[in-house]
């Protein structure tokens, strides 16, 4: 299994509490834990996620959605 190291994690968000966004990141860090992610070496510096927050606000799924789409991101890298 690879290791990922995240520097900073910046969340820019509109319509959630402070609590709420630091939950987001916690489940975010949680879910990147338990990712499979194929061993091989790769630096990126900056790495993007866009995504409309889901209408219900539901913090579990933007959270599984964001990591989807890290390691879609990664994948690519590899």
């Amino acid at each position: 299994m690879a290791t990922i190291d995240i520097d900073r994690l910046t969340l820019k968000l509109s319509g959630l509490s402070e609590r709420e966004g630091q939950r987001l990141a916690r489940l975010i860090a949680a879910g990147l834990t338990q990712a499979d992610v194929p061993n091989a070496t790769s630096r990126l510096e900056t790495l993007r996620v866009n995504l409309t927050a889901p209408a219900d606000g539901n913090v579990d799924r933007l959270s599984q959605q964001i990591v989807a789409d890290i390691l879609r991101q990664l994948e690519r890298t590899l």
